[in-house]
């Protein structure tokens, strides 16, 4: 049984895909330096210090690794703290959930101030006990900001399930004994990949509010 839910932000509850995938290009096209066509896909399983520490190997970038992500996380805040919206049906899958006693944490791959600053904006930051950055915990290649996610609500993987839109995260949830609820977001192109890898896949995360009985009633033991 699930009785507990580590959410993704970024294409799973926020709309913020496309603001991510080109903000590395951004980056460097403000210090004269042109980007790769292919830079996006490279950093897009990274943390933000990975991908500082990328940016600076591969564009003999001046400033340290520390500095490029404290530029790229600044870069993001109009964006978090004004602009950025939620992804169809997710206040539905929240209530729903919480209806069902569910507690949920985020793990994130950005700035968890700026998420939690976010979240409450929106309407929705209630619903979570807390926040855990791949900042601090790598990137989700490793599952080890799941863990700490869970760690927040007093969670065991058998008993939570993991809502994302990454290929690479579902793998790396589920490889660590996590249920693992995909959604589709237009950053991942490998749908179908995504589909056969997920406990779950859904259109949206309103699908899933639809389904809620058979989604708890799941376990990854």
């Amino acid at each position: 049984m699930i009785k507990y839910a580590v959410f993704d932000l970024d294409g799973t509850i926020f709309d913020s895909s496309e603001m991510w995938r080109k903000l590395g290009a951004q980056y460097l096209t403000m210090l004269g330096k042109k980007p790769a066509p292919d830079l996006a896909d490279k950093l897009g399983a990274l943390s933000v210090p990975e991908a500082a520490g990328y940016l600076r190997r591969e564009y003999d970038i001046s400033y340290s690794p520390e500095e490029i992500a404290r530029h790229i996380t600044r870069m993001t805040e109009k964006f978090y703290l004004e602009q950025v919206s939620l992804k169809d049906g997710a206040p539905k899958l929240l209530a729903a959930l919480r209806s069902h006693c569910v507690r949920m944490s985020i793990a994130t791959a950005g700035d968890t101030n700026l998420a939690v600053s976010a979240l409450a904006r929106l309407g929705i930051g209630e619903f979570f006990s807390g926040a855990v950055s791949c900042s601090d915990y790598g990137a989700k290649t490793s599952p080890e900001v799941f863990f700490a996610a869970a760690e927040l609500i007093y969670a065991v993987p058998e008993e939570t399930i993991v809502f994302e839109d990454s290929l690479h995260a579902v793998r790396t949830a589920k490889k660590a004994g996590f249920g693992t609820a995909a959604v589709y977001d237009v950053g991942e192109k490998n749908q179908e990949e995504l589909k056969k890898a997920a406990d779950f896949y859904a259109l949206s995360l309103g699908e899933f509010a639809e389904n809620i009985s058979e989604l708890l009633k799941f376990s990854a033991r």
